[in-house]
């Protein structure tokens, strides 16, 4: 153990690195699979180097092209598992049928089993472990019975007493083949366990994604219920405020118009018959007072008709724009750009916005010169009101920039400003086209 760093670090175990070397061959197998079945063939052709006949160049030359083949089978047994391994077979069906002779006739001694004949189990453990289970196991009945009939042709197996190497040659080749096709079924086994695994996680995922859309959706459904219901209790209150306007127009400002003109006839007939009487001076001046407040009230009436809903709103924003402008304190211009009418409601909030900027660069800004501008933005409404005033607007408490953002956010609108000092100020109201 070493210090480096003010840190401690400890020496790898003498057992940790040959692990380390294996899970990087893992490694490398499953990133390149083509070279390592190549490399696997060259051993399993290696193996049979000192099995090679003696006899001519043919007889040579035959053996290990035999041998070259069935390693070479190995090299496609991913991609191609059953091919491979019938490929396999028909060549180890070839050595037994004529490599093995048990009587008198002599065997192709080019044909002869040899060490490579491994290429077949490693064909059947592929087979079993990428392939079901009903085609591994007619590979495993085709190699139990290649392996009977290679024995029942294995010259030792007809000696005087064949028990022991009968015994064995039964063992080594059922047994590898049963080996193989054991442990190719159960890397089969947890390929089918991960997969089937893999697919419990991905219904549960998806089931997980579509409650997750149904709450989606039914927040969208709810949003849409409220913004509905907003919007309908928006429009009934603008209805109630022109209901309103109208009674108070049609009902107390008709009887006090009434009342001015009767007052005012008496007042007339008062003057006509002036000094008939002692206290007709005193009658006089009460009927000039009661004129003069019923003249207060109806402009007072006036006033609140009009702040709760503005006439001129009736004939359009743009109309309603116009008349402010006209009646601003500071000169001001107008553009009015937009298609379809807005909501009564929006139309509403839009023409008091600019009723109180207006009037706000009248009262603080010293500006000579204010804008109005008015346009379709996205579905919605854009307006802009700009001054060439001294600047430093801000939204403060209680103040009336923050009251107007009140009222704009009331239908989802946004406010902006600009007014760096010196100015100019811009003012950005952004509202949609129906509450």
């Amino acid at each position: 153990m070493t210090r480096s760093g003010g840190r401690r670090t400890s020496a790898p175990s003498a057992g940790a690195y040959p692990g380390c070397v294996l899970q990087s061959l893992r490694a490398w197998m499953h990133r390149h699979p083509w070279q390592a079945d190549g490399v696997l063939a060259v051993m399993l052709f290696a193996l049979s180097a000192h099995q090679v006949p003696a006899g001519t160049v043919n007889v040579r030359f035959t053996a290990i092209a035999v041998s070259a083949l069935l390693a070479a089978t190995v090299i496609p047994r991913r991609r191609c598992p059953v091919a491979a391994f019938a490929a396999a077979v028909a060549i180890g069906a070839a050595q037994v049928a004529f490599g093995l002779q048990a009587g008198s006739s002599a065997p192709a001694v080019a044909l002869q089993p040899s060490a490579t004949d491994l290429a077949i189990v490693v064909l059947l453990y592929t087979l079993a472990a990428h392939r079901p289970r009903r085609v591994s196991i007619a590979g495993l009945m085709v190699c139990l019975l290649g392996s009977a009939v290679a024995i029942a042709r294995w010259s030792p197996a007809h000696a005087a007493h064949p028990g022991a190497p009968l015994f064995g040659a039964v063992v080594g080749l059922g047994g590898s083949a049963l080996a193989a096709w054991v442990l190719g079924d159960s890397v089969a086994y947890r390929y089918r366990r991960a997969y089937y695994a893999s697919l419990e996680d991905r219904a549960a995922r998806l089931e997980a994604e579509r409650d997750a859309q149904a709450r989606i959706a039914a927040a969208a459904e709810r949003t849409r219920e409220l913004q509905e219901q907003r919007a309908r209790a928006v429009d009934e209150s603008a209805a109630r405020l022109r209901r309103i306007e109208r009674d108070l127009h049609d009902g107390a400002q008709v009887r006090l118009t009434a009342l001015a003109m009767t007052i005012g006839e008496i007042k007339e007939n008062l003057e006509a018959g002036a000094g008939r009487e002692d206290d007709g001076g005193r009658t006089r001046l009460l009927a000039g007072a009661a004129h003069r407040s019923a003249k207060e009230t109806l402009a007072e009436l006036r006033d609140l008709a009009r702040g709760i809903h503005p006439p001129v709103l009736d004939r359009g924003l743009g109309a309603a724009l116009s008349n402010l402008a006209e009646a601003s304190a500071t000169p001001a211009g107008l553009t009015v750009r937009i298609g379809a009418r807005p909501s009564p409601a929006i139309e509403a909030i839009a023409y008091f916005c600019a009723a109180e900027l207006l009037a706000n660069v009248a009262k603080h800004s010293g500006a000579g010169h204010a804008t109005v501008s008015v346009s379709d933005a996205g579905g919605g409404l854009l307006m802009t009101v700009a001054d060439d005033g001294a600047g430093g607007a801000r939204l403060g408490p209680g103040g009336g920039l923050a009251g107007l953002r009140e009222r704009v956010q009331t239908v989802d609108g946004r406010l902006g400003i600009e007014s760096p000092p010196g100015g100019p100020t811009i003012i950005t109201i952004r509202l949609p086209g129906h509450a």
